[in-house]
């Protein structure tokens, strides 16, 4: 019997050896989850600031509310009243909060997710007004974007649960969020705290702020233009553009254009996409629900709001290729001239179209009657494809390859943000076996065709032309700090290595200087800068309509430098499908350069670019006026002289009682002032009149009528043919005489 009875329990003593000693760690932890209660506590995000520190992202205090079914349950509270209000303020069926009430299987149940201040107050009012138990109200975060649309996909947003999605939210996550923190307590059954219970407190670690380089400014100016080249060309597929600081690699500004709120981030922005989503939406809705045309239905609308988004999310300036067309005979010329393949001096000539050696098919320059005899400047400068197939030529494949691999073309530029492409360039060897290959991959790729790069690979590269060879790794973050203040993360400028050599840069300087002064980009031109640029056309690769056929659609670009003397900002601009119904031709020198020309005259004063005036533009040249009153007529006259500004007396007094423009008033240099002697100015206003389409002359008289004056801006030409397609002031709206209006005139035959 008692070796019976030992035996018994022996089953007995290996479970508790087996509960007691081997599982022990894991039995504790259960007691433990079983007894004990764990809420987060949610670490503030940091916030996300330009370079001037305006806050671009940070948090706002919201609420949370939840129901307690067993709290409602024990105290007896009136659940239809409260489904009823609550539905009412949360905009929830109250139905459906009726069912969280009464399901007892959890403690707490969520009925609204991050409501305002004003809304949480109310319920409150409603709590305390009924005394009731059982509704519980929990602060939390939302994020929001001041500046709504503007960097958008720069910036990037959250998703619910404060988790950095898409750009610096996503890529500078783990120091934007923080860490958690926690509060653990002693709970009984159904739940409830236990009184009197245990509780350890773990303080949650804030995020940290990060600063970029971005200036909101110059993103603003950036964003604007684009938005403006869109009306005017009917652009049907958006823009992309950015600014970055040649010398230091920082982005000053990036934009994509159509852009989305992050702020509603889930709408869907684009009309034609949300009527598109809308269709599908109604079509499937007709069919009877639960059928598998119904499933099917819902499937290709959810696909399509999802398409949506992710286009409209997408950063195309790191993470679209496109084909950079002429903007990429800067690096051709650049690395010909630096090897010694071509001198200043290399004649080239152009018939309009050649069979160049190796290519099956014949080469047509862009000006189907040719430039004629050009020598190196002018190919640039004309945007010559001819010249520069044989330019690629005597360059030779093996070393136009070697250059675009140190320009960068061939890799990732390495910024610090996410969804970055490299591109597709050709394989080598169709580029330097050209004995087998031939030459259509050498030729076409010097005048950027046939393959694909990004923006930013361009941008990038060009930089590395002006800046004295040095190929950067542009950044967009440039320090982050801590809770309290200290610097986490600080970025320097980063040079990876040098493309050409100095010598080859200063002389690039100057040829693509002469682009803009004598070539294809003259409507870039801003009157006080040294502006220098490349345009580009390019058409879109493997576009196809409806019917299976080749869509010619284009892009058409520019990137502009300046000040040209020591280049510190480069500019791109690329409209993505311009309309042809608009009736303007379709290039970069006509639509992009003039876009990229009024992104500089707006951020090169901003940013503390010097105006220099040529004698030519010295009558242009934009002065405040002095108040002149009380001066004798010929004091007046003779400060007026001093300033290049001439006068008219109206009156007999000796001194001056008035004068128009008013004091603090713009007026170009060269402009007759009117001043008042004993006389009271009779104040007047005149309506701006439409300027567009007219040319120089015509704008003149029209202004002149009115005792406005005009600023021209764009190209500097007076010509004819160069007209008005901008204004700063737009018509019919009412301003003092002496008003000055800035005209942004254009040549509509500019090329490529």
């Amino acid at each position: 019997m008692v070796l019976l009875g030992v035996l018994a329990f022996v089953p007995v003593g290996v479970r508790l050896y087996s509960l007691m000693v081997r599982d022990y760690h894991y039995y504790t932890g259960l007691a433990r989850n079983n007894q004990s209660r764990t809420t987060p506590v949610t670490a503030d995000r940091g916030d996300i600031l330009d370079r001037n520190m305006n806050i671009l992202a940070t948090n706002v205090s919201v609420e949370n509310v939840y129901l307690d079914p067993h709290e409602l349950k024990q105290a007896g509270e009136d659940i239809p009243a409260i489904a009823s209000f609550l539905g009412q303020i949360l905009e929830k069926d109250p139905v459906w909060i009726e069912e969280q009430a009464a399901d007892r299987r959890l403690r707490y149940k969520q009925v609204g997710t991050r409501i305002e201040e004003t809304t949480a107050a109310r319920i409150r009012d409603y709590i305390n007004e009924h005394e009731i138990s059982g509704i519980h109200l929990e602060p939390s975060a939302r994020r929001v974007y001041p500046f709504g649309t503007l960097a958008a996909q720069t910036i990037g947003f959250t998703n619910v649960s404060l988790e950095g999605s898409e750009g610096v939210e996503a890529a500078y996550d783990r120091f934007l969020a923080g860490s958690r923190g926690k509060v653990i307590t002693t709970k009984g059954n159904n739940e409830l705290d236990m009184p009197y219970s245990y509780e350890n407190y773990t303080a949650d670690r804030p995020g940290c702020d990060v600063i970029l380089t971005l200036d909101t400014v110059v993103q603003q100016c950036l964003e604007k233009q684009m938005e403006a080249a869109i009306a005017r060309y009917d652009v049907q597929n958006g823009a992309f553009g950015l600014v970055m600081n040649c010398k230091t690699g920082e982005i000053l500004a990036m934009a994509t254009l159509g852009s989305y709120d992050p702020n509603r981030y889930l709408e869907l922005q684009d009309p034609g996409a949300q009527a598109a989503a809308e269709q599908l939406k109604q079509s499937y809705l007709a069919l009877p629900e639960g059928s598998e045309a119904y499933k099917a239905g819902k499937a290709a609308y959810s696909e399509a709001v999802t398409a949506a988004r992710l286009k409209q999310w997408r950063n195309r300036v790191l993470s679209d290729g496109y084909e950079p067309g002429s903007t990429f005979k800067v690096m051709t010329m650049a690395a010909a001239l630096d090897c010694g393949a071509i001198d200043l001096d290399t004649h080239f000539y152009c018939s309009g179209a050649e069979q160049i050696p190796g290519r099956a098919q014949r080469l047509h320059c862009w000006r189907s009657a040719g430039h004629g005899a050009e020598q190196t400047p002018q190919a640039l400068q004309n945007s010559c494809n001819i010249a520069f197939a044989h330019i690629a030529l005597k360059l030779g494949g093996e070393k136009f390859y070697e250059y675009v691999k140190k320009f960068g073309i061939l890799e990732k530029t390495g910024i610090d943000l996410a969804g970055e492409s490299k591109g597709i360039f050709f394989d080598k060897s169709l580029v330097t076996d050209t004995d087998k290959w031939g030459t259509a991959s050498l030729t076409s790729g010097s005048f950027g065709q046939t393959f694909k790069i990004t923006p930013l690979q361009l941008v990038r590269a060009i930089a590395s032309v002006v800046n004295g060879g040095n190929l950067l790794e542009p950044y967009i973050v440039s320090e982050i700090l801590d809770a309290e203040g200290n610097t986490v993360l600080k970025q320097e400028p980063t040079v990876l290595r040098q493309t050409v050599s100095k010598e080859t840069s200063d002389t690039m300087r100057t040829l693509i200087r002469s682009v803009v002064t004598e070539g294809t980009a003259k409507n870039a031109a801003v009157a006080g800068f040294s502006v220098g640029g490349k345009t580009g056309t390019s058409e879109k690769i493997d576009v196809f309509d409806e019917n299976g056929q080749r869509v010619q659609d284009k892009i058409v670009s520019f990137v502009g430098i300046a000040p040209m003397e020591d280049p510190e900002y480069i500019v791109l601009v690329a409209l993505d499908t311009p309309s042809r119904q608009t009736g303007i031709y379709i290039s970069g020198g006509v639509m992009a350069a003039p876009t990229v020309g009024a992104v500089m005259a707006d951020i090169l004063p901003y940013l503390g670019v010097e105006r220099t005036f040529s004698p030519e533009e010295a009558a242009g040249q934009i002065l405040i006026l002095e108040d002149l009153t009380g001066l004798t007529a010929a004091d007046a006259q003779r400060q007026l002289k001093q300033l290049g500004l001439t006068a008219e007396s109206i009156g007999t007094g000796d001194t001056v009682t008035a004068q128009i423009p008013a004091p603090g008033q713009s007026v170009p240099g060269g402009s007759q002032i009117l001043l008042y002697l004993g006389e009271e100015l009779q104040e007047r206003s005149v309506t701006i009149p439409d300027f567009t389409d007219m040319n120089r002359a015509q704008a003149e008289e029209a202004a002149g009528k009115l005792g406005l004056y005009i600023l021209p801006a764009g190209n500097p030409e007076i010509s004819p043919q160069n007209t008005v397609i901008s204004q700063n002031i737009p018509k019919e709206t009412q301003v003092p005489v002496g008003t000055t209006v800035t005209l942004t005139f254009l040549d509509p035959l500019a090329k490529d």
